[in-house]
């Protein structure tokens, strides 16, 4: 959609403040001053002053795009009388109404103001959309005179691609009209613009999300498509590499409340090379894919530490990155006004909001979040202003218990599906598979739908995608209140351990009970910030007794993997050596020692699938053998040399010793000529584990020089600063000095690191400030009061 050439607008969807702060915009371009809000109070006279070289320029504004003439007169004769209080005559005084005047209006509103200053201006709703056409710049940061929740958001949806559908149209309809712009606005924009990409990562209910909508506004208003938290991995590359001008929009990229939530084992990597392609996409001063992307610290902080395709990425997004931290004092007070002001109708309602000032302990509290007022003021059901503020002062002391009596009130069958949503796909989760979880309450088709008509638009959010019919939670805080409930609730939890249908389901249970602060994550109920730990304490032996009938499930021989997938068995192995890991934290509790009979069965099962699976390629050796080695090389350091586990421990370790003597000389003879280019690349992925265990290349059919050829390639993209380190470690596993490899690749080991990206939650250099940008009122309470007074203005 392109820029409009004449607007019409009537500023209506305009509040007092963001018609103040437009106007102060407006006048400064076409001025070419920089107007300032200076609103000292009720009488102060003064809304917006410039300083010219023949003086001060006044500017007082009145939002009244209905007012008939006699109301514009009023108003007029009243800041006559207040421009005595000034202290000082302007050279200029400008009264801007959002009115309709006529020419008469006009003459009679400017001749009620004679005296104010040496000379006086009237300008109405015709003058501004006259002005506004010359100023375009102006007219794209006001983005609430261009949209409309009627049209213009519709229409995006109707342009663009949008996989959370309905529910994503409604917010931004629900939201545009409250969003106050402020200084990360602007960051982000020209990150985005700078560099095609941005990153903003911040706090739960910080406004990350606000922010990416404003910036998917603004782009799309640019012409662009819009493409938002698409979930097909190729249909993202058909995007990107079509012609049309797109903006690519993933909501907490990397899950919503907890590492690799969004189901997909494969997520960092596919993420990783996405983000490659964008930024490398990126020549000149325009482009025509660009992606925006938010994610909490706690999550990033993880995903990089966990990850490292996503460490890889981080580290090309270094000046995309933009953290969003803490609001000022008077962005969250006009955050909270715009909500009000919005909500409230009732006339006594707000004569008593703003006969007071409640709105200080409220903007001012250390848990205020946008997220949070709006929560409360949206679901606010107050026949009184008290008991909105009542509201408010409760969600602020206690903010998780936003949700609780709303949950509780709910029946058992409503409860249940929404605790089993939240520890789904954060992305979006298949009906089918949220009602495989529920096999603990009698269900029928009828009844699921009936809880889902109970809670559709409040907790959750329907949609369709390839045909079938996709769930979310409505809002990310009320995934935090039922992961915090489950925390607390041996009940709820122990039904989501029965109900559970694979290994997955529980590891991703597990591994929120791991200790954050562990630079590996190793144990699942270690001391520390854990949220799980205490209570999977008390559900151990159902845990992991569970753990172990679901992998009895697994696919028994070649015949159950579709013709022998090695991705199969892999996963097969990895979720076992998950599973002894856990039982290793837990031998001491009662029923949670690993059962040694069940133990060697497993890994008996493992060799037999190993060996009917046709391995042509060491990539997937390697891979397998890495998963093997994760049992020992994780858990043996902080086990005693007489842990119960030792002999698991022992027994893992033949089956990977047989496992790569047995298969590693079949690929290399089976590959011929092309074993070398494939070693190198398991070597770069897998060396550290492989020479852990004393395990390398152990025939004489390959050549190290011929390795030494293609080891170059794949170190390229490397992470130079353990570049170093990784041929250090592929060296010791082959036994040969790479020099042709050093020799390469010695312009990357001695260039100088180039600056790293900030830790999450660090402020990222300052960037340039458009000149019509100005700074807050020097007494943000002052500015506020009296912006709260205006809600008892008829």
């Amino acid at each position: 959609m392109s820029g409009i050439a004449a607007p019409d607008y009537d500023f209506a969807s305009l509040s007092p403040y963001d018609f103040e702060v437009f106007v102060r915009d407006l006048l400064s371009a076409q001025d070419r001053l920089v107007y300032s809000t200076f609103r000292v109070g009720a009488d102060g006279g003064i809304d917006l002053k410039a300083v010219s070289d023949e003086g001060w320029v006044v500017a007082q504004c009145k939002h009244t795009p209905s007012a008939d003439r006699g109301s514009v007169l009023r108003a007029a004769r009243k800041e006559a009388g207040r421009a005595a209080g000034m202290g000082f005559v302007p050279v200029r005084y400008v009264f801007v109404t959002s009115a309709d005047l006529t020419p008469a209006s006009e003459r009679e509103t400017r001749e009620a103001l004679s005296g104010v200053a040496g000379t006086v201006e009237v300008h109405g709703r015709g003058w501004l959309n006259a002005v506004l056409a010359l100023h375009p710049e102006v007219e794209r940061r006001h983005f609430k005179l261009w949209i409309s929740s009627t049209q213009a958001v519709r229409a995006m949806m109707q342009d663009g691609v949008f996989l959370r559908g309905e529910s994503r149209i409604q917010r931004i309809e629900r939201n545009y009209l409250r969003f106050v712009h402020h200084e990360a606005c602007e960051v982000a924009r020209f990150t985005l613009e700078q560099h095609g990409c941005v990153l903003l990562s911040g706090a739960p209910g910080a406004g990350k999300t606000t922010i990416a909508e404003y910036l998917l506004l603004l782009w799309w208003h640019r012409g662009f498509r819009v493409i938002v938290d698409p979930r097909t991995v190729d249909q993202w590359w058909a995007w990107l590499e079509d012609d049309t001008p797109t903006v690519f929009f993933f909501d907490d990229v990397w899950g919503q409340t907890h590492h690799q939530d969004h189901g997909s084992r494969h997520h960092e990597t596919d993420m990783s090379e996405f983000i490659e392609s964008i930024v490398e996409r990126q020549t000149g001063s325009t482009t025509a894919k660009v992606l925006i992307m938010t994610s909490r610290v706690q999550v990033l902080q993880e995903t990089v530490r966990l990850s490292d395709a996503s460490r890889r990425a981080m580290d090309r997004l270094a000046h995309c990155h933009v953290t969003v931290e803490r609001l000022p004092y008077d962005i969250r007070g006009r955050m909270l006004f715009n909500h009000v002001h919005l909500a409230i109708t009732d006339p006594q309602a707000r004569r008593d909001l703003a006969a007071s000032s409640w709105w200080q302990q409220v903007v001012g509290h250390r848990n205020y979040s946008p997220r949070l007022v709006e929560l409360v003021v949206r679901r606010n059901r107050a026949r009184s202003a008290q008991e909105l503020i009542d509201d408010l002062d409760e969600a602020l002391e206690n903010p998780f218990e936003i949700w609780g009596t709303s949950f509780r009130a709910l029946p058992l069958v409503d409860q249940q599906l929404l605790l089993t949503l939240s520890l789904m796909d954060s992305q979006l989760a298949p009906w089918q598979e949220v009602v495989q979880r529920l096999g603990g309450i009698p269900l029928s088709d009828s009844h699921v739908d009936a809880a889902l008509e109970r809670l559709d638009g409040s907790w959750i959010t329907k949609g369709f995608h390839a045909g079938n019919r996709i769930l979310a939670l409505a809002d990310p805080s009320q995934r935090d209140f039922l992961i915090r409930y489950l925390s607390v609730s041996p009940g709820a939890m122990t039904a989501i351990i029965k109900n559970a249908v694979s290994v997955d389901d529980l590891i991703t249970v597990c591994r929120r009970g791991e200790a954050i602060e562990l630079e590996n994550n190793l144990r699942l109920f270690s001391s520390g910030e854990d949220l799980f730990r205490s209570v999977l304490d008390m559900c151990a032996r159902e845990l992991l007794a569970r753990l172990r009938e679901l992998w009895d499930l697994y696919p028994c021989d070649a015949a159950d993997l579709a013709g022998g997938s090695i991705r199969e068995v892999t996963s097969l192995v990895e979720a076992l050596t998950l599973i002894v890991r856990f039982h290793g934290d837990r031998y001491k509790a009662a029923g949670a020692a690993l059962p040694g009979g069940w133990f060697a069965g497993a890994m008996s099962r493992v060799a037999l699938l190993v060996d009917s699976v046709g391995m042509t390629s060491i990539e997937p050796l390697a891979e397998l053998v890495t998963e093997l080695a994760a049992a020992v090389e994780d858990a043996t350091p902080l086990w005693p040399a007489r842990h119960p586990l030792t002999g698991a421990i022992s027994e893992i370790r033949a089956v990977i010793d047989y496992t790569w003597c047995r298969h590693e000389p079949r690929i290399a003879r089976h590959q011929d000529t092309s074993y070398e280019t494939d070693l190198a690349g398991a070597l770069v992925r897998y060396a550290d584990s492989l020479a852990g265990l004393g395990l390398g290349p152990t025939i004489d059919t390959y050549s190290p020089a011929d390795v030494d050829a293609y080891l170059a390639h794949h170190l390229e993209d490397y992470d130079p600063n353990e570049v170093a380190e990784q041929i250090d470690s592929i060296e010791d596993v082959v036994g040969w000095n790479f020099a042709d490899t050093r020799e390469r690749l010695a312009p990357l080991l001695d260039t100088d690191e180039e600056p790293a990206l900030s830790p999450p939650g660090r402020t990222p250099t300052a960037l340039p400030r458009p000149t019509s940008i100005v700074a807050p009122p020097a007494d943000p309470h002052a500015s506020l009061a009296a912006l709260f007074r205006s809600l008892g203005t008829p």
